[in-house]
């Protein structure tokens, strides 16, 4: 594989070393050091308790099955966006500067979803985080055949259909997580950049601890403790991943695969079309970037731009960041987006409906 590098350009360079020098000086006049601030802490908390809470509501029973069923609903809810303030900013050590305490708080809350936080950690910072939107490079767009999120992908028949079908795929997503991708990967070589993968021992043994873990958390102490009947028990756990699915699915996806995005290629020289900081930005897509509100339930998915640029700085940050983004993006004359989230979900199902029929990146393809 070609090494892949990022032009040079002074006048995007002058773009991000003003916004880089104007998020040092918001540090230093607030007094902050980048890592997550009391807020975030409590915040973590009260998620982590209401999962606690719910998980205990499950396993007491007692209540009717439909508000037993919006326990479990609730407990993938809170779950998630513990997972989404806590276990990303410690997946990128932005929590503290205890690198310790990150992997735990990561490891904790990833793997309480049921997915693997190792191989999530593998695929999201050393792949996607270094090269998001670029074919070959990113494990995000690489690992899937049946939607085509990138122009740069093969295309085939039953693509056409796939701004009607994703909703569908949508709510099995967490479940195919869990129970299939974790798998496949582990059993994977080579991914988008990612070569000759070779899985720490110690991983792969707490990979299968953990899913056990996770299986008998999740179904056989329930149906053991709750008097419910094993139907109403897996029903419960499969409309928690369904509603788990579609808040992580569409409060996400909108970031990257969106018409409002750019998918970059490499030159023959292996070189991409903007420097790193330009390329991180025009991959990803705002929105609500500057709402409080936003960062309090998302963790900073929502102001993508500002954390590509700056991943290792905690969501916390992030509204007064995109500030300073927008302000240099007017500034330097760059296209920065920053939607509503309405708007970023109605731009990734014009992009499904693109992806489908735009056939200019490669042939359509028969299914064998």
């Amino acid at each position: 594989m070609k090494t892949i590098k990022f032009q040079e350009s002074s006048h995007e360079d002058a773009f991000f070393n003003e916004v880089r020098e104007k998020v040092r000086g918001y540090f230093r006049q607030n007094g902050y050091d980048g890592y997550a601030t009391r807020a975030v802490w409590l915040k973590g908390s009260i998620y982590g308790l209401a999962s606690v809470f719910l998980y205990v509501l499950i396993l007491t029973g007692g209540l009717p099955v439909s508000w037993w069923w919006l326990c479990w609903i609730g407990w993938g809810i809170a779950s998630l966006l513990f997972g989404l303030n806590i276990g990303h900013d410690g997946a990128h050590n932005a929590l503290s500067g205890h690198k310790g305490l990150n992997k735990l708080l990561f490891y904790l809350s990833f793997n309480a979803l049921g997915a693997s936080a190792y191989l999530w950690g593998l695929r999201h910072v050393q792949s996607h985080h270094l090269f998001p939107n670029v074919d070959g490079c990113d494990a995000d767009i690489d690992d899937t055949r049946v939607l085509r999120l990138s122009p740069n992908r093969p295309i085939y028949d039953f693509h056409r259909y796939q701004h009607l079908y994703a909703p569908f795929l949508y709510l099995f997503y967490s479940l195919v997580w869990v129970f299939y991708k974790d798998f496949n990967i582990l059993n994977k070589k080579r991914l988008a950049n990612l070569r000759n993968i070779r899985h720490p021992r110690s991983e792969v043994v707490a990979f299968f601890l953990l899913k056990a873990l996770y299986l008998y958390l999740a179904l056989i102490v329930p149906l053991q403790y709750s008097g419910y009947t094993p139907g109403q028990v897996l029903a419960g756990f499969i409309l928690m991943h369904f509603c788990l699915s579609y808040a992580f699915i569409f409060g996400l996806i909108g970031s990257h695969f969106s018409d409002e995005a750019h998918f970059q290629s490499l030159d023959a020289r292996g070189y991409l079309p903007h420097s790193w900081a330009i390329h991180q930005l025009i991959t990803s897509v705002d929105y609500h970037a500057k709402s409080p509100w936003a960062n309090l339930i998302f963790g900073g998915f929502n102001a993508h731009s500002a954390h590509h640029l700056f991943p290792s700085v905690s969501h916390i940050h992030y509204p007064a960041i995109s500030r300073i983004i927008e302000e240099a993006c007017h500034k330097h004359n760059i296209p920065y987006k920053n939607l509503t989230l309405g708007e970023a979900i109605r731009a990734h199902f014009r992009y499904l409906k693109k992806m489908g029929v735009d056939s200019r990146a490669g042939e359509r393809m028969q299914m064998s």
